[in-house]
């Protein structure tokens, strides 16, 4: 039996399905069903990091131009922190905070414009969704321990965060890093540490 030839099938078909479950999850998105969207990602990380970053062909709304449309912060919330980028356009040019405030939901424009971490900056949110984002939100720290090994996006590059090590999130859980990678703590060119500073670009 060609073993390879076999784990290649299963490696498409599995991926073929995930696609499946992504575009499905999507329809629920343009219903407004977000209690159940979020109860689903609960349950599966692999599905929801996808769907953070899934783009939509034809017109390029993203999961969160539908959760600031639907005016839903607790999704919001989940999606920056996921890793969905809050400079994504569609295709009218469009960011989730133009749509949010198109439709009345003016604090959710806000909430989502005061979480960007900056176009075109070191923390610009990933592509790959198998890998963290990472903020230079400094003031908003908080201290975890890593349960396993963590890959963080950082100036177009990665920063692995090895099993057991500390390291600091923002108020949406993304992983706080600075100048040249640092994470315990993120520190500034002066080699001082970022945290409890208000925020600050270091390009």
């Amino acid at each position: 039996m060609d073993f390879s030839r076999k784990r290649k099938t299963i490696t498409q078909t599995t991926m073929s399905e995930l696609q499946s479950l992504i575009e499905n999850a999507y329809a629920t998105a343009k219903t407004g069903d977000w209690d159940r969207l979020l109860s689903e990602w609960e349950n599966s990380p692999v599905l929801a990091k996808r769907c953070s970053r899934y783009i939509k062909p034809g017109s390029s709304w993203r999961f969160l131009h539908q959760a600031a449309y639907f005016g839903h912060e607790q999704a919001c919330r989940a999606l920056i922190g996921l890793g969905a980028s809050t400079e994504a356009q569609t295709h009218d040019s469009l960011t989730p905070a133009d749509v949010a405030a198109q439709n009345g939901h003016h604090e959710i424009a806000t909430f989502i414009r005061n979480a960007s971490t900056g176009k075109g900056t070191l923390w610009e949110p990933p592509i790959d969704p198998d890998v963290l984002p990472s903020s230079n939100r400094w003031s908003e720290a908080t201290e975890l321990r890593a349960r396993t090994e963590l890959f963080v996006a950082y100036g177009g590059g990665l920063v692995r965060i090895p099993k057991g090590a500390t390291y600091f999130t923002d108020s949406l859980s993304r992983i706080l890093v600075g100048w040249h990678g640092t994470f315990n703590p993120p520190r500034g060119m002066d080699c001082e540490s970022l945290l409890s500073r208000p925020l600050q670009n270091l390009d």
